[in-house]
């Protein structure tokens, strides 16, 4: 007797789920190509402003002009990597896909929420515990007010170029490696842990969990979303709040975030071609 036709058709996977689908990446691999491109960009900021002459200690043209090459080195060093594991890289197997605003900014929000409230509860715990890590030693060499192009140059590459080559690197390309050998929960949290713990050189130590944070919830909205453009957009908000204050900036920081959301947006919508496979 011949089984149901039912029964022996072949099970669709529901549309939602495709969007887990990301290249066959080593876990491994994907860990050793972000360190690597992690220490080539430092050495490249180093020697960059080593051979042009910057200011030691201050924020300038030159600091500015190699915060960008590093993270266009370092993306560049992703994409070597990412193409040994992918049939055919393009900006979409990176994530860099079209989204409907509505879920994304719901989902940035929510998650933006997340992330303050557990940076705001670090916090207290650090007032409770009475401890700096080296803060106020840190903000003791602050420079003073920058150029306009300076500033405006400054603002770009901490921003605009920032956001997308940190996002490209560990969102887009490891943790979609760490996803597929333990899951996104797991890969959200190692990546999360492995970013916060990459601007160790930047930032004291007392700031680094927080970072942590933010690199988690970034993870999540890759995730829920199934776009990298949102999580790209949330972290050029957070940088743009933050060097609108390294700036000294007052009503400029809101125009700044408007600026380095739509600076982002305008360099990656061309880029974004296919749209990601919508929730069910």
């Amino acid at each position: 007797m011949t089984a149901p036709a039912s029964r022996t058709a072949p099970i669709a996977a529901p549309p939602h789920r495709t969007r887990r689908r990301y290249a066959s990446w080593r876990p491994k691999a994907a860990l050793v190509a972000v360190v690597i491109a992690l220490v080539v960009s430092q050495a490249v900021v180093f020697v960059f402003q080593l051979v042009a002459g910057g200011e030691g200690g201050t924020v300038d043209g030159v600091t500015a002009i190699s915060l960008v090459l590093a993270d266009a080195v370092m993306i560049g060093i992703v994409l070597v990597f990412a193409r040994r594991g992918a049939e055919r890289l393009s900006a979409a197997t990176l994530g860099i896909r079209r989204t409907r605003f509505g879920p994304a900014l719901g989902w940035m929000l929510a998650i933006y929420f997340g992330v303050v409230a557990l940076e705001g509860l670090w916090a207290l715990l650090l007032a409770a515990l009475g401890a700096d890590g080296g803060v106020s030693r840190h903000d003791a060499g602050s420079p003073g007010a920058p150029s306009t192009a300076t500033a405006l140059a400054i603002f770009f590459a901490i921003a605009v170029a920032a956001p997308i080559g940190e996002e490209i690197a560990f969102r887009g390309y490891l943790f979609p490696a760490l996803t597929r050998w333990r899951g996104p929960w797991t890969g959200a949290i190692l990546t999360g842990l492995l970013f916060g713990a990459a601007h160790f050189l930047v930032y004291p130590v007392v700031f680094l969990p927080a970072l942590t944070f933010f690199g988690f919830g970034a993870c999540l909205l890759f995730w829920f979303t199934g776009s990298l453009l949102p999580s790209i957009c949330l972290h050029a908000i957070n940088n743009a709040i933050a060097a609108g204050v390294l700036l000294g900036g007052s009503w400029q920081v809101p125009l700044g975030v408007l600026g380095a959301v739509a600076a982002v947006l305008l360099l990656l919508t061309p880029f974004a071609r296919e749209r990601a496979p919508q929730t069910a």
